[in-house]
């Protein structure tokens, strides 16, 4: 029988490998490319984030580890290879893995401080972590396709 953590890691599993695959073999164009100069993102940034939002919300949240979280600079991440983002990706899964299957009901049932931000349990931070890295897989797809038929 799969646990409720054991469900929430195969979920988050899941999503990490659609995200790699969609990152895979894109060149350094790809990957810093944008569908307009304001209020998009590149597939560098929005899997530099991926990475980050996962490690705040469950490493972090969750986890209670401190990640030192740097949300500014996942927003101005640059330069890197697709092979350099799979294996953020990798390290940040393998982290979020081993949180969750050692993750307790006391933790999910309890509640976690925010700075700046109401409390939420650990249960919501890991529900919210799913549906977030959701979005944002939506986004580095749609940006592949607007790439992939764009002018110029």
């Amino acid at each position: 029988m799969t646990t409720e953590t054991e469900g929430y890691a195969e979920w988050l599993d899941h999503l990490t490998d659609e995200v790699k695959k969609a990152i895979h073999g894109m060149n350094a164009e790809e990957l810093e490319w944008t569908p307009l100069e304001d209020d998009t993102n590149s597939p560098c940034v929005i899997a530099t984030h991926i990475a980050g939002t996962v490690g705040y919300h469950v490493h972090q949240l969750v986890g209670g580890m401190d990640v030192g979280r740097d949300r500014d600079a996942e927003f101005a991440a640059h330069g890197a290879t697709a092979a350099e983002l799979e294996a953020l990706l990798d390290r940040t899964a393998e982290t979020t893995r081993r949180v969750l299957l050692a993750a307790s009901t006391d933790d999910l049932d309890g509640s976690v401080e925010r700075p700046g931000q109401p409390p939420v349990t650990g249960r919501w931070a890991i529900l919210h972590t799913l549906e977030h890295v959701g979005e944002h897989l939506g986004h580095l797809n749609l940006t592949q396709q607007l790439y992939a038929v764009r002018e110029g």
